[in-house]
């Protein structure tokens, strides 16, 4: 995997890229897809499954009864409980699913709010804690996405206000707003003034930013990021990161971006894969099934679509 030998925080950014960027692992029941499907990606394994004590999830249980009924049928014994049928598993497997999905994200939610309520009572123009190093992950058409390792936020910072106003810098490193315009490229974005100034921000550039917390009356408390200094927050010799070469920032950006097409490649040859002749005879259809057709009329339901 790309990194950048004189920077842990970026690398720590990069294993985080990484990891999110694979595709989550999913409950399936094996009579539903061909067996070259069954493989874990992230363990690097052919076949997997996984069951603890029966008390933390449902799919423990369904698996645990599944061994019980393997066990029974060797001593030629019939489970008290029929087993599911094909099709009820897989509609079982995309409930678990679902249901795992909404987890994740009611746990992410929630490290966002308690990060919010964290920085809620803090003055950001005066208090120290509010201002910190960042690290730009990603370049967007009117801004940069930061990672800020001290608190683990990631947020945007925008480089054009609602004024039209874009973001320049100080001899000295120190941003301010002057009317002028954005180049967005493909591992930089650059900004320049109305009189010819301009400032690049490129990807894994240490910069330092503002924090605040961001309150709406109709959507939820997001924190806010400043970028104030187009210089790292610390030159400390505790962060030796911060001293890293053009030449070595480059190569790392090369090296990601390699990656990142190698890994849509490789998506989109799985996806193409074909499912054998015995598989369609007997095996459960790929398409959505009632259950799934439900679900989605459930949720449309739920929606407001109301006109205002």
């Amino acid at each position: 995997m790309a990194e950048d030998p004189g920077d842990p925080l970026v690398n720590k950014l990069l294993r985080s890229m990484a990891t999110q960027a694979m595709s989550n692992a999913l409950y399936f029941s094996t009579g539903s897809c061909s067996e070259d499907l069954f493989y874990h990606y992230g363990l690097a394994l052919d076949k997997y499954t996984h069951f603890t004590s029966p008390i933390r999830r449902y799919a423990d249980i369904v698996v645990h009864r599944l061994l019980m009924a393997a066990l029974l049928k060797d001593k030629k014994l019939e489970p008290e409980n029929p087993l599911l049928s094909q099709k009820d598993l897989e509609e079982l497997c995309h409930h678990i699913n679902k249901k795992n999905r909404a987890a994740q994200r009611v746990q992410k939610q929630s490290v966002e709010l308690f990060q919010c309520m964290y920085f809620k009572d803090k003055d950001s123009t005066s208090d120290e804690r509010c201002v910190a190093d960042g690290i730009i992950y990603s370049i967007r058409a009117n801004g940069v996405l930061v990672f800020v390792p001290k608190y683990g936020v990631k947020a945007a910072a925008f480089l054009k206000n609602k004024e039209g106003l874009v973001i320049t810098a100080q001899p000295d490193g120190s941003c301010e707003w002057k009317p002028g315009s954005l180049r967005r490229l493909r591992d930089k974005i650059i900004s320049t003034t109305a009189g010819g100034e301009s400032i690049t921000f490129s990807l894994f550039e240490h910069i330092t930013v503002r924090i605040s917390e961001f309150s709406s009356r109709s959507h939820p408390d997001t924190i806010k990021l400043d970028i104030i200094n187009n210089q790292p927050r610390s030159k400390t010799g505790t962060e030796p990161t911060h001293g890293t070469s053009h030449t070595s920032k480059t190569d790392l950006v090369r090296d990601v971006i390699r990656s990142a097409e190698e890994a849509q490649l490789a998506q989109k040859h799985a996806k193409r894969t074909l499912i054998r002749d015995e598989d369609r005879e007997y095996c459960q259809t790929q398409g959505n099934s009632l259950y799934s057709l439900l679900e989605e009329i459930k949720e449309m339901a739920l929606q407001d679509v109301s006109v205002g």
